[in-house]
């Protein structure tokens, strides 16, 4: 079968987070099955127009604008037998528009929630606005989302449960696997560097430890909150005591997660947290700010520790750090049980199923 997925940034994109990870990770796997696999997806500026990428066929537009505007005409170019309009990025693609083919609505988590302090106060109304009228652009097209609370999301505002299916993501255990963790206690970053991911609360985090107490902090990403970040280290005396690594290779990073004894996550909403679940395949529990999906995430899955504000940080760190040997072995168990292939399956059956909804 022939699929086409839109999406705003495709794997390569200096910017892909999870959202990216699951639709490369789910379309490589089905054009190994046989499918042929279309990205439509956004050019960063210095990226190839054109790129096959693990079976993927990327097509890149010169901006977010013009995607949108070429969603008729990739439609008629590809001729998808199925479509699959992703909401990573608030703004919906109206595919149903424009075609017969059934069409998949990749659902994340709300955005409403995270918007405040991202974009302009009018541009925030305009998104929420959006996000509110997802009924009626998709009224007979089926949902996926990943998370209890993306289908909680979606039922309120509107969206019948029946036309809701929750597809758990999964990860690379050959990646992602547990290795020597560090003589002296250390943290570590990697939740994106986004202003709704809030990475500067580690520096604060990180602060109210002991300066003789050995915890060092890891900072992965790239992005316009580093140089703050760097500022806020030296403000607070903390340059002997972080290392900011930013954009680094997969491999690389899995073995700085790997050897860490705590992953630290302050996102204000999630769809899943792909960071949380990588960082317990290679056996480090996360401590996350308590708030929608992350508490899913990280208790209903035994991934970690959940706290209310940035004052109870440092007490679930020290029962973690205290308890590091049972902590990884119990946080890699729970996530032996998530798998891309288990993922790309369900996605398969939803895509070339008979039925339009879920059961």
């Amino acid at each position: 079968m022939r699929i086409l997925w839109f999406n705003h940034r495709d794997i390569r994109h200096p910017l892909a987070g999870g959202a990216e990870r699951t639709i490369h990770e789910v379309g490589k796997r089905l054009a190994v099955r046989g499918h042929e696999v279309h990205l439509a997806s956004v050019n960063p500026g210095n990226l190839p127009p054109d790129e096959v990428i693990d079976g993927v066929m990327i097509h890149r537009a010169s901006g977010n604008i013009v995607a949108h505007l070429l969603v008729p005409f990739m439609i008629r170019k590809v001729k998808p037998d199925f479509i699959v309009d992703s909401l990573a990025h608030v703004v919906p693609w109206f595919s149903p528009f424009f075609t017969r083919a059934k069409v998949i609505v990749f659902f994340f988590h709300l955005h409403a929630r995270s918007l405040p302090g991202q974009v302009s106060t009018p541009t925030a109304r305009i998104l929420t606005l959006l996000e509110r009228i997802y009924p009626l652009i998709y009224s007979r097209n089926t949902f996926v989302t990943e998370l209890s609370t993306g289908v909680g999301d979606l039922t309120n505002l509107g969206i019948s449960p029946s036309h809701i299916i929750k597809i758990p993501l999964g990860v690379d255990t050959k990646l992602f696997k547990p290795g020597r963790k560090t003589n002296e206690p250390s943290l570590i970053y990697f939740g994106g560097m986004k202003d709704y991911k809030r990475p500067w609360l580690a520096l604060e985090v990180l602060k109210m430890f002991p300066r003789s107490n050995g915890v060092t902090l890891i900072i992965v990403g790239d992005g316009k909150i580093l140089e703050k970040m760097r500022e806020m280290s030296n403000n607070y005396g903390l340059d002997k005591h972080v290392r900011f690594t930013g954009r680094i290779p997969d491999g690389e990073l899995a073995d700085l997660v790997a050897a860490s004894w705590a992953n630290l996550h302050f996102s204000t909403a999630e769809g899943f947290g792909l960071s949380i679940l990588e960082a317990a395949a290679a056996g480090t529990p996360t401590v996350a700010l308590d708030v929608p999906g992350v508490s899913e995430i990280v208790n209903g899955f035994g991934l970690g520790k959940t706290v209310g504000n940035l004052g109870e940080f440092p007490n679930a760190l020290n029962d973690i750090l205290n308890g590091n040997r049972s902590w990884s072995e119990m946080v890699n168990a729970s996530a032996s049980s998530f798998s891309w292939t288990k993922c790309s399956e369900k996605w398969e059956s939803i895509l070339v199923g008979d039925t339009p909804f879920a059961p």
